[in-house]
């Protein structure tokens, strides 16, 4: 109760601080990462877009992500991963939610996913997210996983629900499984990968910590959510035993708390995987 106290009144107060700093999305960079880890040959790369972290309703607005679309289309993904947190706080937001609902539809790819965060299932109106997804013809993966392909390869793409909120579910999101197939895991919380190298996944793609939001020179980011602590911006490989695993986190889009961004720029990023 405390705890929801303190975040309310640190809301309410960056709210306030929303119409005297400039939208930090006017920053915006496309980074590129190049993996060479599919099974087969291709003659082009099978393209990922990732965004994370829009926290509608707070600082970002509808047509921030106007804008997002956009460059999103712009790169033709053959994939779009939207890895959690698309509302600030679904409870305290003012608009009607489902006016995003032909918006979100104009995302172009073959396939387009989603994973909850934090803030979406902090509150109340999970279902009402879960609703405009369906809508928008995004499917959310909630402890889920299924195959998809990318010219005749067999690529497993999954995802959990929120760990803080809800405990997502890595044995259920691999059931599906059943073979070695390159296997792509949106997990919210990128500090999960400590657990999630332990299975038979070969990337996974997580935003929650914003980069820390707040990145100082020496220092770097002071204040990281829990499990955005250690793993908060970029690639890293993890290692367990004779496997390695790829983890990405994203920068997101969105701010949360405070409308600011220092040295953490917002960030769409394209994977292009051979």
């Amino acid at each position: 109760m405390l705890k929801h106290l303190m975040y309310s009144f640190i809301d309410r107060f960056g709210e306030n601080l929303i119409p005297y700093v400039r939208n930090p999305l006017h920053k915006l960079t496309i980074n590129t990462v190049k993996l060479n880890c599919l099974k087969e040959h291709h003659d082009t790369p099978l393209k990922i877009v990732h965004i994370s972290d829009l926290h509608i309703g707070f600082q970002f607005s509808y047509d921030d992500l106007i804008q997002v679309i956009q460059e999103v289309n712009n790169l033709k993904p053959h994939i779009v991963c939207i890895t959690g947190d698309m509302f600030d706080n679904l409870d305290r937001f003012k608009e009607n939610s489902a006016r995003y609902i032909p918006l979100l539809k104009t995302i172009r790819a073959k396939h387009k996913f989603f994973v909850y965060g934090n803030h979406d299932q902090r509150a109340h109106r999970t279902h009402d997210l879960e609703r405009i997804m369906h809508h928008a013809e995004i499917e959310v993966l909630n402890n889920y996983g299924k195959y998809i392909h990318f010219d005749d390869e067999a690529i497993y793409i999954c995802g959990t629900d929120d760990i803080i909120n809800s405990g997502g579910n890595i044995q259920q999101m691999l059931s599906n499984k059943d073979n070695s197939a390159y296997t792509i895991a949106l997990i919210h919380e990128p500090d999960f990968a400590r657990f999630t190298k332990r299975f038979d996944v070969d990337l996974q793609l997580s935003g929650h910590s914003h980069g820390g939001q707040i990145r100082l020179p020496i220092i770097g980011a002071p204040i990281r959510p829990m499990l955005g602590r250690k793993y908060y911006s970029g690639l890293y490989t993890l290692k367990y035993k004779r496997r390695k695993m790829k983890l990405y986190t994203s920068n997101g889009l969105g701010t949360t708390h405070f409308p600011f961004r220092i040295g953490a720029r917002p960030e769409i990023t394209l994977f292009e995987i051979t």
